[in-house]
């Protein structure tokens, strides 16, 4: 017998809401590998998340109580609408002057879902290759 308790009795009050602030998806990342910079996987892929939450035949379309509210930590991109999901790439969303692992830890700590992109490729390039180098 599976049963299951409300988020209010698990969390404090305050804690998450698909009508509060949140991020849909943190997109972790290297810009020089998978950036603009690199390949542009990582703008495809928030594009592409971006394009099947707006699709009303697509099952990652967000019913409008999911919509949240756009964090004031992160800048929205342009163009943006209400409806779609709310990506987090720090190429479009760090603010003027915030520091990189701030808006890291308050993207992530913001998000629903939390993909990391790691790559490795020929002659110990992409995301991790160049670790491996160190």
């Amino acid at each position: 017998d599976i049963r299951f308790l409300p988020a209010s009795a698990v969390l404090p009050r305050d804690t998450f809401s698909l009508r509060g602030v949140l991020m849909h998806v943190f997109v972790s990342y290297r810009v020089a590998t998978e950036g603009h910079e690199g390949n542009g996987l990582a703008e495809r892929l928030a594009t592409k998340i971006r394009s099947m939450s707006l699709d009303p035949k697509h099952e990652l379309q967000l019913p409008r109580h999911g919509w949240g509210i756009w964090p004031k930590s992160a800048k929205r991109p342009v163009p943006f609408l209400p409806e779609e999901a709310k990506v987090f790439l720090d190429t479009e969303c760090l603010l003027d002057g915030q520091s990189s692992i701030a808006a890291f830890v308050q993207g992530m700590v913001a998000s629903m879902c939390v993909v990391p992109i790691l790559s490795w490729t020929e002659n110990d390039q992409g995301s991790l290759g160049e670790l491996s180098r160190i």
